[in-house]
């Protein structure tokens, strides 16, 4: 018999269809959680992990492990693999990142163990990573991984712009070209570490193959290859930081125990630094082999390194860096060097720089260009000793040889200008006497540390920066290079006549770190120096100075690079940093590239919402705000006041724009000078933009500019004249609704949002 069932009844049907879904759900996806950042999806086992890498629609979301996993193929439902797990489809040649992970992985302190993939390009457990991906706190064990291409990493094939943080890989890893035991590509890697046998043909490293920034991580892989072969990287294109390698390293070009080539050949005008970083590696190639560096480009530092690695070769061999394109400064070398041509106990064949360093290596040679320190020479060799004993060298390309017991003598290094611990002899401490004596050691390599300053308080991380309350915390700051990348905050004015400042960052060390000015005041600063002379010497890539003024001020520099704030904002290739919300008074005077406020902007730096009163003079490339402008640097809705002089390149806001841009400007200081003089600015090369700026005719003396518009001093104090040109002042939204600018109308200039809170509390 069929049942009919009313129309009533068949219109509760939905109703019941959906109270047994909220009342059953399926069954949730992996072994639990949702994916979000709070209740991340969680990974307990091979299944989990497989079906992750099955599924693209996760690869932004968030996972955890919950236990250790093993993909061992003899295991039920596990294989070998031919692509990685994750993110494994196939690149499209023009942009082979949109199927990347960019998520978040946590490892959670558990390991994945015997991954094994034969395949071609982007293998590891993860294929790639794309832009915000994290994968960190997770261990590959045993894996063994062979590719017949690109990208090949125990870990990770690719990084594009992702994070890999405490994680670590043991086993084999073997391909191509980009091959690492950790990260075939990419960075980000902190505090990583490999231990295992990788082997490639070109950018092979025990940790890295290509890429960086590396920072806190080791390796003890034994690493082999043809070019481009590190013991930690292959080929570095950003930072190498307090990192290490012990593992062997063999190639035939550009082999280094540390990283092969710094400076990678693809993005060839990058600057990049290896600082703080040693090797102990056993390093064997035919060509640029180097105990720590095999090459390095012109836009490459090697400072604050040493090595105690065995080198042989046949051409350019060093026991620190083979071939130097770059710069090496206070470094040293201790280990064996062996080759025909162009061996040097620390620098095999120099193009460049080397500044500061020493070595005791033993070196032998069979052909011409072999020296105790540097084999063959080309660049400059400055302060730079050698030990005539232990070398078995009595001459070298460059330096000072000496005996053993001199070389022993601290007295020896700072008569020639090197900066040790405790010592009176300069303001960053470089330099120690090893306990129970014995050749310079690298501060970094006391045991304990030297002790920090003491601060007002935090602990120099973003979030808890040192604070600083006296001129003697302020003046600390400039005297440890462990201090460059910390962050500060002042909570108090400080007054600092008649008081010895040290600038804070140099050539050598430059400040990375955020500098938080909190509204405060720094008067009657006092500076003399040669180059890079300011507050803050030379600013690299991640520094920030915002809301600070340094009043009174009486800056002077013998060199290039003077500003009352920032003597040089990036510089030979480096990045510069962030000026904002910042002003200075006084006097600031120079030879050359000389600013009211910051002395070279360069390399993407960055000066905004900022001014100068201060009086400027110098001999070339002078300006009331910024002496030079070059490289993609940025002078955005500024002004300065003050009276601008020199000879050749000089103008009221800016001295030379040279392939930079100043936009919503204006200078209203006498400008005097002979050649290249303008109201705003000096010269303006023509692929330089000057947007929507202005100068005073009648009071800078100038009536024409190498860009920008000249205006009456009625029609400089006139709101209409900035607002047609699209500057955002309080009170209208017709040009945005940001409020820049206040104005005086009729009895003052532009001023910058924050005076007018300044003044509301005088």
């Amino acid at each position: 018999m069929v049942s009919v069932r009313s129309p009533r009844a068949l219109r509760t049907i939905p109703f019941l269809i959906a109270f047994c879904l909220i009342a059953f759900p399926a069954h949730a996806k992996y072994s639990g959680g949702t994916g979000e950042p709070n209740d991340p999806y969680q990974i307990a086992t091979a299944a989990d992990l497989i079906a992750l890498g099955e599924t693209l629609a996760d690869y932004d979301k968030h996972f955890i492990m919950t236990a250790d996993i093993d993909l061992d193929p003899n295991l039920p439902g596990r294989k070998v693999f031919d692509k990685a797990v994750i993110t494994p489809g196939t690149a499209t040649p023009d942009w082979p990142y949109f199927q990347g992970f960019t998520g978040v992985f946590d490892g959670n302190g558990h390991t994945v163990s015997n991954l094994r993939i034969r395949g071609m390009d982007y293998l590891g457990l993860f294929g790639l990573l794309g832009f915000g991906a994290q994968v960190k706190n997770l261990g590959v064990v045993d894996v063994n991984i062979g590719g017949s291409g690109r990208y090949v990493g125990g870990l990770v094939g690719d990084s594009w712009n992702g994070t890999v943080t405490q994680c670590y890989s043991t086993g084999a890893v073997s391909g191509v070209s980009s091959v690492g035991g950790l990260v075939g590509s990419g960075g980000p890697v902190t505090h990583c570490y490999s231990a295992g046998v990788v082997g490639g043909d070109s950018g092979v490293g025990g940790l890295v193959g290509f890429g960086g920034p590396v920072t806190h991580c080791h390796s003890t892989s034994a690493v082999s290859g043809t070019s481009g072969i590190g013991g930690l990287v292959g080929e570095n294109y950003a930072d190498i930081i307090t990192s290490y390698s012990t593992g062997a390293v063999n190639g035939d070009e550009d082999v280094g125990g540390l990283v092969g080539h710094v400076g990678s050949r693809i993005a060839a005008f990058s600057f990049v630094t290896v600082t703080q970083c040693y090797s102990s590696a056993k390093v064997s190639g035919r060509v640029n082999v180097g105990g720590l560096v095999g090459s390095s480009s012109p836009f490459a530092d090697v400072t604050q390194c040493c090595s105690t690695a065995a080198v042989s070769g046949n051409s350019s061999i060093g026991g620190l860096v083979g071939n130097n394109g770059g710069c090496v400064t206070q470094c040293d070398s201790a280990g064996p060097v062996s080759g025909t041509w162009s061996v040097g106990g620390l620098v095999g064949q120099n193009f460049r720089d080397v500044t500061q360093c020493y070595s005791t290596s033993a070196v032998s040679g069979t052909g011409t260009g072999v020296g105790a320190l540097v084999g063959e020479n080309q660049g400059d060799v400055t302060e730079c000793f050698w030990d005539t004993q232990s070398s078995g060298q009595a001459a070298s390309a460059g330096g000072t040889g000496m005996t053993t017991a001199q070389m022993q003598d601290p007295n020896t290094f700072m008569a020639a200008g090197w900066d040790f611990v405790d010592q009176p002899d300069g303001p960053h401490d470089i330099w120690a006497e090893p306990p129970g004596g014995g050749y310079p050691i690298l501060w970094w390599q006391l045991s304990p540390w030297p002790e920090l300053p003491r601060f007002f308080g935090g602990s120099g991380e973003p979030n808890a920066p040192y604070l600083i309350s006296t001129a003697d915390e302020l003046n600390s700051i400039g005297h440890n290079p462990r201090l460059m990348r910390c962050h500060f905050k002042l909570v108090a004015d400080l007054d600092l006549a008649d008081f010895p400042f040290h600038a804070i960052g140099d050539h050598e060390c430059p400040y990375g770190g955020t500098f938080d000015g909190n509204g405060h005041k720094i008067s009657h600063l006092r500076i003399k120096g040669g180059s890079d002379v300011g507050m803050f010497g030379q600013f690299s890539r991640g520094a920030e100075v915002r809301d600070l003024a340094v009043v009174d001020v009486n800056i002077s520099g013998t060199g290039y690079g003077v500003g009352a704030l920032v003597g040089r904002n990036g510089g030979d290739g480096a990045s510069g940093g962030i000026v904002v919300n910042c002003y200075s008074t006084g006097a600031v005077s120079g030879t050359a590239i000389v600013g009211g406020l910051v002395g070279s902007n360069y390399n993407n730096g960055s000066v905004t919402q900022s001014y100068s009163a201060a009086s400027v003079s110098g001999t070339s490339v002078v300006g009331g705000l910024v002496g030079s402008n070059d490289n993609n640097g940025s002078v955005t809705q500024c002004y300065s006041t003050g009276t601008v002089s020199g000879n050749d390149y000089v103008g009221g806001l800016v001295g030379c724009n040279d392939d930079g841009t100043v936009s919503e400007c204006y200078s209203t200081g006498a400008v005097i000078g002979h050649t290249r003089v303008g109201g705003l600015v000096g010269y303006n090369w023509y692929l330089s933009g000057v947007i929507d700026c202005f100068w005073d005719i009648q009071t800078s003396g100038q009536a024409t500019s190498n860009n920008g518009t000249g205006k009456t001093t009625a029609e400089m104090q006139t709101a209409r004249t900035f607002l047609d040109a699209g500057w955002d002042f309080v009170g209208e939204t017709a040009n945005g609704t940001e409020d820049i600018w206040w104005i005086l109308e009729g009895k003052d200039y532009p001023r910058l949002w924050w005076e007018l809170s300044e003044e509301a509390n005088l």
